[in-house]
């Protein structure tokens, strides 16, 4: 039995076949519905073929987490495996190229991805989150300071900024990092997305590099 849908308040399970060179919903049987405080899923048997190979994607808070692929094998899930080789570096981080006889698939960082597309799209979020923890300065004046944070009063609102992301500069400066800037409108949307966009720039050419599966 597998289970297809909101499995939990915070978790997803979506299973697919890999059919003709596509990826489409898998075909089920004995669909029994279930609920869970409020939120539905089902449990069925997978109605495919020995050797069909499928894929399941898990989600968590709405990101997916990992995805995995299965080859069917006398009605029960059995777990693909591939023979991997390097690729490419991109920002010191090795791509895999992995395949079988029923597949081929790029692995970094331990996940899976289907085209180059989504491998570039995983990259590129997972540094905004590296440039959203770069510090960037401000220009503020430090009205009042306790154990753990300074009140500033940064362009006519004053702010408590923890002393633990931040840091005081002689020139009377503050250092903290630009995701907190973001979220605490020290610097406007637009100035932020230039800062993250001219950042990187200097990333284009490694995932230009990326080869097509």
């Amino acid at each position: 039995m597998i289970k297809i849908g909101k499995i939990s308040k915070e978790e997803e399970e979506y299973y697919f076949a890999f059919d003709n060179g596509k990826w489409r919903e898998v075909k089920v049987k004995d669909k029994v519905w279930r609920s869970v405080k409020g939120t539905k899923y089902f449990e069925a048997e997978l109605n495919e073929e020995d050797g069909t190979v499928i894929k399941r994607i898990y989600k968590k808070e709405g990101r997916i987490v990992s995805v995995d692929y299965f080859i069917i094998n006398q009605g029960e899930l059995k777990e693909l495996s591939f023979q991997c080789k390097k690729i490419v570096s991109i920002i010191s981080k090795q791509v895999f190229l992995c395949e079988n006889d029923k597949l081929r698939v790029y692995q970094y960082e331990g996940k899976y991805f289907d085209d180059k597309v989504q491998l570039q799209n995983y990259i590129i979020l997972e540094l905004k989150r590296e440039i959203g923890n770069e510090r960037i300065t401000i220009n503020g004046k430090i009205k009042a300071e306790t154990e753990k944070a300074y009140l500033v009063n940064i362009k006519e609102k004053e702010v408590w900024i923890p002393k633990s992301i931040s840091s005081y500069q002689e020139d009377g400066s503050l250092q903290v990092p630009l995701w907190f800037a973001k979220n605490n409108a020290l610097i406007s949307e637009k100035e932020y997305n230039d800062i993250v966009s001219e950042k990187l720039k200097k990333y284009e050419e490694e995932l230009s590099r990326i080869p097509f599966l």
